[in-house]
């Protein structure tokens, strides 16, 4: 049988449990790092084997071995050109001899078309159909609407997974259309007794330092993921800092990575400041203590407001280098010890 998180076994196991009566579309949500996109791969491997045990995909049968591969019949996964790998990113950039092309964070509309097919042929295997998109935020307004119609009227024994870290930026019409499904957060023992099975080091640590999120605790286990945060955040620790030459040192690193600990540091000097509390950047404890004690809250609130709505823009075609500049000023700003208006 396949591996499952195991704070995802009764969850999955009562969906498979459905059956028949398993809705056509779900829309798989719930917070960063708890494992969505494993949940739901989890479910399509499932539904498509054909030797299940006690539901679950059993792992050795040749429908399993084609999903372990990507090339299973009856299973398509969607999702941007950006977190492809770089073989597949070239099969479909529209020009195959510009290597240098930005690929795009959004899911198009001719990702969509691309699939008609596959949507309404008949199964090859004489079983399931899975279509899986990730995330579904990404989906632009004309792909979102172009798949419409397939949840409207979705063919036989079809099953389309949508995964989502933020709700809110699906169309109403899309939301509407599926039944959600929570992939909860495990409690602390699980993750931690997970972590160490992964053979994680300072556990604990890296579980508070991902807000309790154990996918996301595992990625500082990695020297090039540690290197850049604590870079990117010794910037942040200290308040005069060039933010051009900032912006300029930063602009090539993960984007969507910057964003989330430049929340996480604004969270823990909201908290410093509130309850002496700090959860994530445990080991730049003294700066944050030093910046909170003369931070008025009003303004660091409305940066943090301000970092929540740029999230929701990050898979728009953006310039690095200004956003960041404008990140910067803003930062600065709230942590003057001037307090506002």
């Amino acid at each position: 049988m396949i591996d499952i998180l195991p704070w995802q076994k009764q969850p999955l196991s009562e969906l498979i449990a459905r059956g028949e009566k398993l809705p056509h579309a779900l829309l798989i949500h719930g917070r960063s790092g708890v494992g969505k996109i494993e949940f739901a791969r989890a479910l399509a491997q499932s539904l498509l084997c054909e030797s299940p045990q006690d539901g679950f995909a059993c792992g050795e049968c040749p429908a399993c071995g084609w999903f372990r591969e990507g090339n299973h019949p009856d299973f398509r996964e969607l999702l941007p050109e950006s977190m492809l790998d770089e073989a597949s990113a070239d099969e479909v950039t529209a020009d195959a001899d510009d290597k240098d092309k930005k690929k795009s964070r959004e899911i198009k509309i001719d990702q969509i078309r691309a699939i008609a097919d596959f949507m309404m042929l008949s199964t090859h295997r004489d079983g399931y159909r899975v279509l899986l998109v990730h995330p579904a935020e990404a989906m632009n307004i004309a792909a979102a609407n172009a798949l419409l119609k397939t949840l409207e009227e979705p063919a036989a024994r079809t099953v389309i997974l949508l995964v989502s870290d933020q709700l809110g930026r699906l169309l109403a019409t899309i939301r509407s259309r599926c039944q959600r499904v929570l992939v909860p957060a495990p409690d602390t023992q699980t993750a931690l007794a997970w972590l160490n099975t992964q053979g994680m080091s300072n556990a604990e640590n890296a579980l508070a330092a991902a807000a309790g999120a154990p996918l996301d605790a595992i990625a500082f286990g990695n020297a090039d993921y540690q290197s850049a945060r604590l870079a990117f955040v010794a910037t942040l620790a200290e308040p005069d800092f060039d933010y051009v030459l900032s912006a300029q040192n930063f602009e090539k690193t993960d984007l969507p990575s910057l964003l989330g600990w430049m929340q996480t540091w604004t969270n823990d000097l909201i908290r410093q400041k509130m309850l002496g509390q700090i959860n994530h950047h445990r080991d730049h404890a003294r700066a944050v203590e030093k910046i909170a004690r003369n931070i008025d809250l009003p303004k660091v609130f409305r940066f943090e407001s301000e970092l929540r709505q740029t999230r929701r823009l990050i898979n728009h075609p953006l310039n690095a280098r200004l956003l960041l500049e404008q990140l910067f000023i803003a930062y600065k700003q709230a942590i003057s010890s001037r307090p506002s208006a």
